[in-house]
């Protein structure tokens, strides 16, 4: 029989509804799509919805190469990660490795200019930073990009990231210019002068969810400062936009300073806090116990790094089910029967562990999901989460010393794991333990979670919510390749590749053994994770196992 396809197939499987297609590239990455728009006619019309879906805007190079292809866009951009700094007179820390300033020289060409930086080469300490543009946009570049952002063929935008960039000095009225726009994110920015910012209620906007994380100022303040001039306030406001649901911010910015008995937080359904690093503050930020006691509605509850027990009251959080925080924190947390998802985040030794379970126990009996890091394997471990969670149907254990031996692999099933009737995913592996911070910048870019290999705030929002392809300082390569713009001799176009597993296969039909031993007294599993990166997942009790990439890392999905 030949392998070729018949033209009446082919022919058939175009006629199929352009919203099934629609829904197969979805899955495509954006160099599939890329090749893809150019295969047809049909498909081009239904992969170039997506392909101009996500565009990247981080370098002023990029922008002026595609500037005159930004306008004609179709259909319109569904969101948007900016991150493209003016050249400014007064000295920032974050500009402060700028190496050239992009203008518009001629049509479709630009011109670095070199940057005289000797007025801040000695103002601040010489430390990198990740989030120091190298490229500056001049005057005129900045006003088009401005003026693209603010445009018709903009208009469409649903999510916006600001990233890395010192925020536009009209930040807010460019908000207001969005009227679709639901997901704002502004990380590592810098905030403009203060007494620029207008319309701080902001009771047009219909944002439902809001990131502020690692925000940055021109001068020196205190992060608990609330002065309606200092210009973290003013970004501090957006928090109190009626219709957000959910909202995510760090201790730079300490949002629930700005919600007062007079004027309570809006209806959140999820809350994700990011608290310093340092385990020396045992002490609980002014403010954030009588916060989470006037949110009634919130559902899903997200604390980084070190947090101390909350003294919360027995009725608070009544719409509580789901909780990812520290060791410390989830017997103060956990004190209703409505949990169902459960991570802790940090290296959990066991003895504690065993006693918090102990203690929570009652409370906790209806948990269906559950993720944890055990610094020390032990097998004694599952059978404390068997005993204690009985309704599991997704269990995560990450260890990074020891680990279960052969047999005991064999015998999970039918020694522990068969006790729990409703599982359909086991994810029980080893991560390797980031080496400790060499100087300052590494402590200051390294969360708590990372280093247990919990996802971090970029994983989770920027990846997860926003779904914005990570392409290297270019705008999406589909508005490069479909309007055949020039490209000087000097501008260094990144495509992206293949999405490739991070390693080989490390299965064969050994390790497949070692899975299928649990056939028997786990008929619902559906996906095992023994190896980072790796998953064996099946379809049906009948089904074949077979090992796949794991698209979330060593994450997986667990709480996700």
């Amino acid at each position: 029989m030949s392998s070729t396809a018949s033209p009446s197939k082919v022919a058939y499987s175009m006629t199929l509804p352009n919203e099934l297609w629609l829904s197969i590239f979805e899955y495509l990455s954006p160099h599939s799509l890329r090749n893809l728009v150019l295969t047809s006619k049909n498909f081009h019309a239904v992969a170039i919805r997506l392909l101009y879906k996500h565009l990247i805007l981080t370098s002023p190079t990029s922008f002026v190469t595609a500037y005159s292809a930004l306008s004609s866009i179709q259909p319109s951009p569904y969101s948007l990660l900016l991150g493209i700094s003016p050249l400014v007179e007064r000295p920032m820390e974050q500009l402060k490795e700028a190496v050239a300033v992009v203008s518009f020289a001629e049509a479709d060409d630009w011109t670095p200019i070199p940057v005289n930086r000797q007025s801040t080469r000695f103002r601040f300490f010489q430390i990198k930073d990740a989030y120091q543009p190298r490229f500056l946009a001049d005057a005129t570049v900045y006003d088009k990009l401005i003026t693209q952002v603010t445009s018709q063929a903009f208009t469409s935008l649903r999510q916006v990231v600001f990233r890395g960039m010192l925020l536009p000095r009209d930040f807010h009225s460019i908000l207001r210019d969005l009227p679709h726009l639901r997901d704002l994110a502004v990380v590592h920015c810098t905030v403009h002068f203060a007494g620029v910012y207008i319309d701080i209620k902001h009771t047009s906007l219909k944002i439902e969810s809001l990131t502020l994380i690692d925000i940055r100022s021109t001068f020196p303040s205190n992060d608990d400062d609330i002065n309606p001039r200092n210009p973290r306030t003013r970004l501090r406001m957006l928090a109190k936009v009626p219709t957000l649901r959910t909202l995510t911010y760090d201790h730079t910015v300490w949002l629930h300073h700005v919600f007062t008995p007079s004027s309570p937080p809006p209806p959140l359904i999820a809350l994700d806090v990011k608290f310093p690093i340092q385990k020396d503050r045992p002490r609980v930020p002014q403010g954030f116990i009588s916060f989470l006691e006037t949110l009634p509605s919130l559902r899903t509850l997200i604390l980084r790094n070190h947090v101390p027990a909350l003294p919360l009251s027995p009725n608070s959080l009544p719409a509580l089910c789901a909780v990812s925080a520290p060791l410390s924190a989830i017997s103060s947390i956990c004190s209703g029967p409505r949990i169902i998802k459960l991570d802790i985040r940090d290296e959990a030794t066991l003895t504690p562990l065993y006693k918090s379970f102990a203690e929570v126990h009652s409370h906790l009996s209806r948990v269906q999901e559950l993720s944890l890091f055990v610094g020390d394997w032990d097998d004694e471990v599952m059978l404390a989460i068997v005993a204690r969670f009985p309704m599991l149907t997704k269990l995560q254990v990450r260890y990074a010393r020891g680990g279960p031996s052969e047999d005991t692999i064999l015998g999970m099933g039918s020694r522990t794991l068969y006790a729990l009737p409703h599982l359909v995913s086991a994810r029980i592996f080893c991560i390797p333990l980031l080496p400790p911070p060499q100087n300052v910048l590494e402590l200051r870019k390294r969360d708590d979670d990372t280093a247990y290999g919990a996802p971090g705030i970029d994983n989770t929002y920027l990846q997860s919510m926003h779904d914005i392809d990570s392409i290297t300082d270019t705008l999406m390569e589909g508005v490069l390749s479909l309007q055949q713009l020039p490209f000087p001799q000097d501008v260094d176009v990144d495509f992206v590749d293949e999405q490739a597993p991070q390693s080989s296969e490390p299965f064969d039909d050994y390790t497949r053994e070692l899975v299928i031993a649990w056939n028997r007294t786990c008929p619902g599993l559906r996906t095992v994770q023994l190896h980072p990166g790796w998953v064996w997942r099946r379809a049906d009790s009948t089904d074949y196992w077979v090992a796949r990439p794991c698209e979330s890392g060593i994450w997986g999905d667990v709480f996700g």
